[in-house]
């Protein structure tokens, strides 16, 4: 027999109404945007846009400068398959100097009140990005804080039961501190069906 799961006896909903709509901390991307990421990126994607490629042509362009394809936002920030230690403490540390004292947890809480009902399965729902500024050489690493907009009621969905939780992340430069896009996003947190703790 199956342990039993103590689930909360508040609905979900309303345990995280405290954490909604509060900037998490940020993180910050391992590497700079550099004009190879962006031929590695435009390699995949098959995009010969010369401003993208060349220098000469980019700097007569309305940008004056290489820019990064707005689509490559998402695998910039990507995290690294791996990191050395040293490098991944630097990284940490770079990150927790951009957090003052006493930054909120917002979204972190609320996926941690998702793992304790069992909602521990994730499927994006939806997302819709804007692009807001060009970026690229010269603006160094990608910084992004996330906070969660909404949890829904327990809906039950083909899949099993969950919610539906909407968060939106923004996008900066580490150098200038720009805004150069933002996503919102909708995530299906949910328990299987047939799960053995439901």
């Amino acid at each position: 027999m199956a342990d039993l799961v103590e689930v909360p006896a508040k609905p979900l909903r309303e345990l995280a109404e405290p954490y909604l709509n509060e900037w998490g901390p940020y993180s910050i991307t391992r590497d700079a945007v550099t004009e190879t990421a962006i031929r590695r990126f435009c390699e995949v994607a098959e995009d010969g846009n010369p401003v993208y490629w060349d220098r000469e042509f980019a700097e007569k362009s309305r940008f004056g400068r290489v820019i990064a394809p707005p689509q490559s936002l998402f695998s910039m920030t990507f995290a690294a398959w791996w990191t050395p230690e040293f490098l991944k403490q630097k990284t940490t540390g770079d990150a927790a100097a951009l957090n003052p004292a006493g930054t909120a947890l917002g979204g972190n809480k609320v996926y941690a009140l998702c793992d304790e009902y069992g909602y521990t399965v994730n499927t994006v729902a939806g997302q819709e990005v804007e692009y807001i500024a060009p970026f690229g050489p010269g603006d160094g690493r990608l910084k992004l804080r996330s906070m969660t907009t909404e949890v829904s009621d327990e809906k039950k969905v083909r899949v099993g039961r969950g919610v539906f939780v909407t968060s939106v992340t923004e996008y900066r430069t580490e150098i200038g501190d720009r805004l150069v896009g933002r996503s919102t996003m909708v995530l299906l947190r949910y328990k299987a069906e047939g799960s053995d703790d439901g």
